[in-house]
């Protein structure tokens, strides 16, 4: 079995190509698009900047990437704080891309024990409500839903969140 976890790095501004590439890739192979809130390659570069993103290479291929937010530092103040929840030590899983032919190898349960580590009280993530495998994968994981709200463009989203123990 392949150790993601030790495979992950940062990644850079100048790896927005590469980013929004494997974006582009997952939406062709999505289900439903409305499961994911794209982003431009500028947002992507952005978030990379602000030291946000992380992914895992295969090659010159970037197959994964992950996005952590301090909730102080988010856009929107944070999911917990969207939900009227303390969002002191906080943290949001913003998003979670794995190319087609790397899903279901355990990717985003590395992404999601990683977040764990990274010493934030709370956890939270929005994932939309048809989203079958990605709910599984985060309850696995530990966390519960906590609510369903229709946020960013009116799309459902399931609130996520973990306790860190």
């Amino acid at each position: 079995m392949t150790d993601w976890f030790s495979r992950m790095v940062p990644l850079a501004e100048t790896d927005g190509p590469a980013m929004y590439a494997l974006m582009q890739e997952m939406f062709e192979h999505l289900p439903d698009p409305r499961w994911y809130y794209g982003s431009t390659q500028e947002e992507l570069e952005e978030q990379a900047r602000m030291g946000f993103a992380t992914g895992i290479w295969e090659g010159e291929r970037l197959v994964a990437m992950n996005f952590l937010v301090p909730a102080h530092l988010a856009d929107h103040g944070g999911y917990a704080a969207q939900l009227g929840h303390d969002s002191t030590n906080s943290l949001n899983y913003d998003g979670i891309v794995v190319a087609p032919d790397y899903k279901r190898r355990g990717i985003q349960s590395a992404f999601l024990e990683r977040a764990r580590k990274l010493g934030y009280k709370t956890i939270y993530a929005t994932v939309d409500p048809e989203n079958v495998p990605s709910l599984a994968s985060f309850e696995k994981a530990g966390y519960v839903r906590v609510a369903q709200e229709n946020i960013f463009d009116g799309r459902p989203r399931v609130f996520m969140k973990l306790d860190v123990e």
